[in-house]
């Protein structure tokens, strides 16, 4: 079991980025859009722009129509992540950084996913599918991830787990 501090820190990153991105989901319904009288506003000479889009598959749009399947994959994918690092006695900085902005991440998606059907994008940077803060921190934490987990001198291999102290 992590000590109680890497806990706290995992949690309040989560719940920062959860935050942040149900904040900024809702100003951009309830606020930004409604007095655009649009769905995009320009932000840098047309090139980024503000976008409100309903995403109702994964990344990219893909696999469309499958919510229901969409949001048990996340709890699983989560679930799965979460219990690897509750098995490390003392993980490192970039492991706590990591799954708190993935789980933060997952759990705002999943939250619109559940509510609404869908998953609110609103990021338009040109030709790339919109996106929002969620998949933001998901993406920053799945590389920071790997990052880690690659390093030959903190990586997945020399990763101690309780068990393996036991």
């Amino acid at each position: 079991m992590p000590a109680r501090s890497d806990a706290f820190s995992l949690i309040a990153i989560a719940t920062l980025i959860l935050g942040f991105d149900q904040l900024t989901k809702f100003a951009l319904v309830s606020e930004i859009i409604p007095r655009q009288g649009h769905s995009r506003l320009d932000l840098v000479g047309g090139l980024i722009g503000l976008e409100y889009t309903e995403n109702r598959g994964a990344a990219f749009g893909l696999f469309s129509g499958v919510t229901p399947v969409l949001a048990l994959a996340s709890i699983a994918i989560l679930g799965a992540l979460l219990l690897n690092y509750t098995r490390q006695r003392q993980p490192p900085l970039w492991h706590t950084l990591a799954v708190g902005a993935i789980s933060g991440g997952a759990v705002g998606n999943l939250l619109d996913r559940v509510r609404l059907g869908y998953v609110i994008d609103f990021v338009s940077i040109g030709l790339w599918p919109n996106f929002n803060v969620a998949d933001s921190a998901i993406t920053v934490g799945v590389l920071v991830l790997l990052w880690g987990w690659l390093r030959p001198e903190a990586g997945w291999s020399r990763a101690r787990t309780i068990d393996q102290e036991g």
